[in-house]
């Protein structure tokens, strides 16, 4: 685990509450790309059906967490655009009848690159102790990366499409899993800096 700061900005605070929200989604995450690696001979509808399924529950996550934040409005729908977002894909690759295995991973390119915007803009706009905010901008840009290289280099055959999805989910779920357990670090220490002191008094002998 990273030794990040100690002092809690408002950042932190307003989204410590989410932690487990946001922990779901990179467990989500990780569990899908464990599950295209172990399954090399996985059909191109199953996969179809396991991206959507992934998209459309990240997304519901996504949106739920987003409106249990006290983010001002103005932040709280960066939240609720990249829950749609993710919602989007799912229900597209559900239902484009003979979708090619090149559109989907053009589909999940173009979802990669918009949470990468999205969390980068997070990342600016609300305020975080230096750790932190380098942590989330870090995860903001490798989805960014591997959006762009997806449609930069799409590779060839199912083994690249399996190894370049598994890759891009499983990077995002770990960067997830780690920056939740960063806002949980956050809960445990505002729990013990409000927590009230009990006065105990000495007892001594009449």
């Amino acid at each position: 685990m990273f030794q990040l700061e100690s002092h809690i900005e408002e950042g932190e605070r307003t989204l410590a509450g989410i932690w487990k929200g946001i922990a779901l989604r990179g467990l989500l995450a990780t569990a899908f790309a464990i599950v295209v690696l172990v399954w090399p001979n996985i059909g191109l509808g199953t996969l179809i059906a396991l991206v959507g399924l992934f998209a459309i529950t990240s997304g519901a996550a996504t949106i739920i967490a987003a409106f249990r934040t006290s983010l001002p409005a103005s932040h709280r729908w960066w939240m609720v655009l990249e829950g749609l977002l993710a919602t989007a894909v799912g229900v597209v690759v559900f239902i484009w009848p003979g979708l090619s295995a090149l559109a989907l991973l053009y589909a999940i390119a173009a979802w990669a690159i918009a949470v990468g915007i999205i969390q980068l803009t997070l990342a600016f706009a609300l305020p975080f102790s230096g750790g932190r905010s380098v942590l989330l901008m870090l995860g903001a840009l490798l989805s960014a990366t591997f959006g762009l290289v997806m449609f930069a280099r799409p590779g060839a055959g199912a083994i690249a499409l399996l190894a370049l999805i598994a890759a891009f989910a499983f990077v995002t779920g770990v960067t997830q899993i780690v920056w939740a357990l960063e806002l949980r670090r956050v809960t445990a220490t505002i729990t013990r800096r409000f927590r009230p002191r009990t006065a105990t008094t000495p007892l001594t002998d009449h």
